[in-house]
């Protein structure tokens, strides 16, 4: 009996990594042949969003008769038994060269497998493919690419946002259910809010940055990107290096944080949080429900922002060109023009402004952990505006003009500037009918408990449940949101 005569093809389509792996692990559900569903609905619709610079078609395939075999000898299974995945193009995969999305590495792709994919392979999943990016992960439009630009699967038009553009659109659109990203300045929480989707940023050094071509080290991070947070729970566990009695510690915090009714959640404002006014609707109206949760929302001012965005943007300058300089030194024609001239401008950050800016992200961390404490979490919208037009450079909201790629940056900046995890999490649309996204961060070393969070928020929605096209063809209207 075939895939389509046992399930509806739209549940299978939209069935998260939890319930792909328990299907497979009953026998309802072939890994081969729920790779070979995956692979030709990538084949046909892949081209439309650009999602992808490789598909290892026979490679999937072969992982996957390895899985169901597996099953059938009843060996070990681990928690992503069969469920197939893609890794962003800065992260090495065993069998797939690794260039960046960049010409500089396109006639030598990097070879060998990250830690970080290697312990998923051993918890089961199946690597059916790169995803594309912006070049070095130096953007946050992935516009920037060798491969060519990644395109918005609820609006071809719009722009996925960056770094991990093509891993967010490839989870969107439903072409496959977890994608790994790596993040330096929102390069998960970016392209997670503006396509909804769900997307963590883990605890700076949480995973370890070995095999992950690094952009800036003192605020580089990796992390899965899933439609739900109970999907990110699984495949952030299968990422860290641990023990199974790690895996159950994980899962108690996550079963916990979810479980809880009250909670003290505190709302980030000030200057550098404006939105646009349809972001603003959407994530007032999500904060509605946590107050039906019975959480008490308590504001919490911070100040300095501005410093904040100029501070990260001079070490993540500096340390970028530091580690690309002999790569300039030889093949700086090869870089697009806009990485290339940032990587000019981390030339000119000096000795001195780079330790300044390092003193003063240490005062600034220990300010911001004293606003936290006392906190379950902090909620801010993940983007002050939904994904701008492809054509577009600048954009203006709030009284101000300024470019894509800061408007972008400026907020999510704020969890790797801290090195505090941080998750987005869809919870509306705006005017356009586009993705709006808010952000959860957490406490040092509570990943899971904020997953947890995120997911009880997911339970009383169902914006994660969204995709391309069922809003609109549906005629959401106002409060749907809510179940």
């Amino acid at each position: 009996m075939s895939i389509a005569e046992r399930f509806p093809i739209e549940d299978i389509d939209r069935a998260g990594v939890a319930q792909l792996a328990a299907l497979i692990r009953r026998g309802e559900l072939g890994a081969v042949e729920l790779a070979e569903r995956r692979l030709a609905d990538i084949e046909r619709r892949a081209a439309r969003t650009n999602a992808f610079v490789t598909v290892d078609r026979e490679g999937a395939l072969a992982q996957a008769r390895e899985a169901d075999l597996a099953l059938a000898r009843g060996l070990p299974l681990g928690p992503l038994h069969g469920v197939p995945i893609a890794v962003k193009d800065n992260v090495l995969t065993a069998g797939l060269g690794s260039s960046a999305a960049s010409a500089v590495l396109a006639d030598a792709p990097l070879q060998g497998e990250a830690p970080l994919v290697a312990r998923l392979r051993r918890a089961g999943a199946i690597v059916v493919a790169k995803t594309n990016m912006h070049e070095w992960a130096y953007g946050a439009t992935n516009k920037g690419s060798h491969h060519g630009a990644t395109r918005n699967p609820w609006d071809p038009r719009a722009i996925t946002g960056g770094s991990s553009g093509g891993s967010a659109a490839c989870v969107a659109d439903g072409l496959l259910p977890l994608a790994i990203g790596t993040d330096t300045g929102g390069s998960i929480r970016i392209p997670a809010a503006a396509c909804g989707i769900s997307g963590i940023k883990p605890g700076t050094g949480r995973v370890e940055g070995e095999g992950v071509l690094p952009l800036a080290w003192s605020f580089d991070a990796a992390g899965p990107m899933a439609r739900s947070a109970e999907d990110l729970w699984l495949g952030l566990d299968a990422m860290l290096p641990g023990s199974a009695s790690d895996s159950s510690r994980h899962a108690a915090q996550f079963r916990e944080a979810r479980g809880r009714a009250r909670l003290r959640i505190g709302m980030l404002a000030g200057e550098g949080f404006e939105t646009a006014p349809d972001v603003g609707r959407a994530f007032e109206a999500a904060l509605e429900v946590f107050g039906q949760r019975g959480s008490d929302l308590v504001p919490v001012a911070v100040r300095g922002m501005a410093a904040v965005f100029a501070a990260w943007k001079a070490i993540m300058y500096a340390e970028a060109s530091t580690f690309h300089r002999p790569l300039m030194h030889d093949r700086a024609q090869r870089y697009a023009p806009d990485v290339r001239a940032l990587l000019h401008a981390g030339e000119s950050v000096s000795a001195v402004d780079y330790l300044a800016a390092q003193q003063f992200r240490g005062a600034f961390r220990a300010a911001f952990a004293r606003d936290l404490a006392g906190l379950d979490a902090l909620v801010l919208p993940t983007l002050p505006v939904t994904a701008p037009p492809l054509a577009e450079s600048r954009i203006e909201f709030a009284g101000r003009t300024t470019t894509v790629q800061d408007a972008m940056t400026a907020m999510p900046c704020l969890a790797n500037f801290t090195g505090l995890p941080a998750v987005s999490l869809p919870c509306g649309f705006g005017d356009t009918s586009l993705p709006v996204g808010l952000t959860l961060i957490g406490h040092p070393g509570g990943e899971f408990a904020l997953l947890g969070l995120a997911a009880a928020f997911q339970d009383d929605t169902a914006w994660h449940a969204m995709r391309p096209g069922h809003a609109m063809a549906t005629g959401q209207e106002e409060g749907a949101h809510v179940r």
